[in-house]
Parts: structure tokens; sequence; C-alpha cells
């Protein structure tokens, strides 16, 4: 599955170019391990996935709006 950082983190237009910063405008392969209803009615994953910077990124987990996952086939890319 696929997970757009864009939509997890919604920072708004960039202010600098930064090459090693982490990028949180990308979509990164995750692994889904559940689903769960919000109070609110939104539906969340909790996903595990890689944010990437300038010196290969940092492995993070944590819940993901819905909006924000996609599902992938397995063996292809983005």
């Amino acid at each position: 599955m696929w997970v757009d950082l864009g939509k997890v983190y919604p920072l708004g237009p960039p202010r600098a170019v930064i090459p090693d910063g982490l990028d949180l405008q990308a979509i990164v392969p995750g692994e889904l391990a559940m689903w769960h209803a919000t109070t609110t009615g939104h539906w969340v994953g909790w996903v595990r996935f890689k944010i990437h910077d300038g010196h290969g990124g940092a492995p993070a987990g944590q819940w993901v709006p819905g909006d924000a996952i996609e599902p992938g086939r397995e063996g292809t890319t983005r």
C-alpha cells in the first residue's frame, strides 16, 4: 500500500529548498497493520512507513487518515 505524506503532513507552499531535509510530500510504500474508526466517524489506519531525507530516512509508525492511504499491488512501484 502507499501513503501520501502530503495528506498526512499538510504543510502548505514551500518556504525553501533543502535537499537533505525530510521529504514530507512524497508518496511512500507502507505496511497497514489495522483500521480503526475515530469518534467523528473517520477511518484511520495504523501504518508503518519510512520518511526519507538526504541520508536514507527514518522508520515511522502512526495513525494515518484513510484518504492518505492507497492500496497497492504486490510487486508494483509508484
